[in-house]
Formats: structure tokens, sequence, C-alpha cells
């Protein structure tokens, strides 16, 4: 729900990304700092029950690099590289993100080989063509290190909510969303590893109360948006 797709179209929401973004996100009663945080506090958990603790981050669409800060705050990550075709996105991301471990390119050819050791990306792929997202992950497979792993987040494409708000945010309304099969089955495709699929953001503000029922609400497909990890096999 937050990120810049890997597309040279998003040059022309730039300078005003949050603005049209904001236009679906009020619908839910948060801002979009409230699913940034989620997802990267989730990510944390589940990388420590695996025993890793990544140094380095590809942000895979990175847009204008609004999860650089998160990234690094919540993984505590000493590099990152943030990716997107996007020059305008690109060129914005450099002017807000000034720390001296973090980086921008919009060319794939920079994407250095088995060189991270993990990949982020969030609502990127339902904005690629079909027909050219495998060759987005044959990149991130490349691009990750033996046993690095590919923290997939998509919006869910079962929960009726979230038609509604993508109906509502200019550059969402066309998107080709994935079933959470179909994303296991594209990353596995490519390469990796699948190693859990968990769905978080079941509840607006609104219904905050009931946030703490989400911990085991994690199986059941019905959740804003969902995580697929993978990992990329060390032979």
């Amino acid at each position: 729900m937050e990120k810049s797709p890997p597309n040279s179209e998003f040059d022309a929401y730039a300078a005003d990304y949050d603005a049209a973004l904001n236009q679906g996100l009020r619908l839910t009663g948060e801002s979009k700092e409230y699913y940034a945080e989620g997802r990267v506090r989730h990510i944390r958990a589940r990388l420590a029950r695996l025993g890793l603790k990544p140094g380095n981050c590809l942000d895979f669409g990175c847009g204008t690099g609004t999860s650089a800060a998160f990234l690094r705050e919540g993984l505590g990550i000493h590099a990152y590289t943030g990716y997107d075709p996007s020059g305008d996105s690109i060129a914005e991301a450099k002017q807000s993100v000034t720390w001296p471990g973090a980086m921008f390119t919009a060319e794939e050819q920079a994407l250095e080989a088995e060189s991270f050791d993990l990949t982020f990306t969030n609502g990127v792929f339902h904005h690629i063509p079909p027909a050219e997202r495998q060759h987005a992950v044959r990149l991130v497979w490349k691009a990750l290190k033996p046993g690095g792993v590919f923290a997939f987040w998509e919006n869910n494409r079962w929960n009726p909510a979230v038609h509604w708000v993508m109906s509502r945010v200019p550059f969402d309304r066309d998107a080709q969303m994935l079933f959470p099969h179909q994303a296991r089955s594209l990353l596995q495709q490519g390469g990796l590893r699948v190693l859990g699929t968990d769905h978080l953001f079941f509840f607006p503000a609104k219904l905050a109360v009931l946030r703490p029922l989400e911990r085991w609400l994690r199986r059941v497909p019905l959740g804003g948006q969902y995580l697929i990890l993978a990992q990329k096999p060390l032979v």
C-alpha cells in the first residue's frame, strides 16, 4: 500500500506520491507510517525466529525511499540500496535520504550479484505486468547472497477492503494484484524456497482494540497485506 512500483510511469507521482497514496489510506484511519512500522516490526520478528540478522538490504521498487529509515532503525542494517526504474522517484529519494550507508539507483545493472542479505519489496509486484514478473524475481535472486532472504509484501487480493482502498489511489486503480498462491508460485519458479506466508493488517483504526487478535489470525488469508518470506538456497 505504500511503495512506488518499478515503472517509469511513476515519474509523474514522484513529487506528490504521499498525497496520492493518502487518498486511499485515509479510509483506513491510519498513516503510511503505521503500515511501514508494522511491516518492518514483523520482518524483524520473523528473521529473529530464523536466527537471521541482515547487515544490508535491497529495497526493490523503493519509490521515493520512504522505507529506508524504517528498515535502518527497525532491522539495524548498516547498508541500504534502493532500486526503482522511476528516475524521478530516485532523484526524490536521494534528496530525502542522506545517511552514509544509503544509496539509490534506477539501473538494474547496478545491482551487484550475491550482494544482499535481505531484499524487501512492498506493494510493487501488482504494478509489474505479469509477463515481466519473473524477470523481476530473477533480479532479486541474482542480487541475494546464498542464504539471503526475500521479504515479499503484497496487497491481499482476497480482501474486499483492499480493492476499495486501491480504487481511490490514482496509481493503484488498474493494478493487477496477486493472490498469495500466485506469489508463492512466482517466487518458487524464480529459484527461491518459500519459508512461510503471514497475513497482517486485519483491522482499521476504528477497530484498533481488536488488533491484539492479529497474532492468531496470521494464517487466515483476509488481512490487508501478506508477507511471503523466501530464501535463496545455499547451493
